[in-house]
């Protein structure tokens, strides 16, 4: 359960921050990247904070 809990938080935010960054602007190569290491980072975070609940 907590790599459903990782991936949907981390799907969650990179639509998110990308839509929010793409209605300011351009979305070029790092800003697309910046916008996938944050999902990335905010699904490890909840898969670790669900197993921590777990327990």
């Amino acid at each position: 359960m907590p790599v459903v809990i990782g991936v949907a938080s981390a799907v969650v935010v990179i639509v998110l921050v990308g839509t929010l960054a793409s209605a300011v602007g351009n979305l070029g190569e790092v800003e697309i990247a910046v916008v996938v290491l944050l999902g990335l980072i905010a699904g490890v975070m909840a898969g670790v904070w669900e197993v921590r609940r777990k327990r």
